[in-house]
């Protein structure tokens, strides 16, 4: 059996090496890190943003695409590109913290939008809003701008239902991080992250409370929704 667990070890080593790789790469990690924050994005705003020629853009998604960190979906005659999983996007804001990374600004963001996706949860001021209204009372506690996860507090079971999430304890203490504070780029304050982000997001959309803009991440906030999350002690 230790035999087994050695050999499983070794194997998982040599996975997370043969990735670290693929992001050994100051290029690769501005195209992961953007598209988290903005994508789906075209070829083109990449090219903006990443400030290099199309060919060394394009050569490293293709890489990225190759070892299956980045995705590409069809909308009309656009290709956009996108990350495959969550499990990624968390990767990405934890390396930031490690290597002591404040948000930073880019091009093409739009701090003026009260709201948009990060990945599957909500980014900009409603999501700075949400986690600083969920700490103040106490549904969860712990430090958003560390690297630490954010754990449920003393006022969750009467909270969270609040916020349209019920069965939060289901989400707490499975394989995908609970809640932590997501740096957010235009903000430069952290915004709800992990599975919890996850279902205040989807339950916000469900309830009308934010409508998803055309051809864009942006969220547009519903007389609806800002009237409900005043009540709940949301500022935006």
């Amino acid at each position: 059996m230790k035999h087994d667990g050695a050999e499983a070890l070794r194997a998982a080593a040599e996975a997370m090496a043969e990735l670290g790789k693929q992001l050994a790469h100051p290029l690769r990690l501005l195209l992961l890190t953007y598209v988290s924050e903005h994508g789906p994005c075209a070829f083109s705003e990449l090219v903006e943003v990443a400030g290099a020629s199309q060919a060394q853009v394009g050569n490293h998604l293709t890489v990225l695409r190759s070892a299956g960190l980045l995705v590409t979906e069809r909308r009309g005659r656009q290709s956009l590109y996108r990350l495959p999983n969550a499990d990624l996007a968390e990767l990405l804001a934890n390396l930031g913290a490690a290597a002591g990374v404040s948000a930073v600004d880019v091009p093409v963001a739009r701090p003026g939008e009260e709201a948009r996706c990060c990945y599957d949860h909500v980014g900009g001021r409603l999501g700075v809003a949400v986690l600083r209204t969920l700490l103040e009372r106490d549904a969860v506690i712990g430090d958003p701008a560390g690297a630490d996860d954010l754990v449920p507090g003393a006022g969750a079971d009467t909270v969270l239902p609040e916020f349209g999430v019920a069965e939060w304890a289901q989400l707490h203490g499975t394989r995908r991080r609970f809640a932590y504070g997501c740096p957010d780029w235009t903000e430069k304050a952290p915004h709800l992250g992990g599975a919890l982000g996850a279902a205040v997001a989807e339950s916000m959309r469900e309830r009308r409370w934010t409508k998803p803009r055309s051809g864009s991440r942006a969220l547009d906030l519903t007389p609806r929704g800002r009237s409900a999350l005043r009540e709940l002690g949301v500022s935006v």
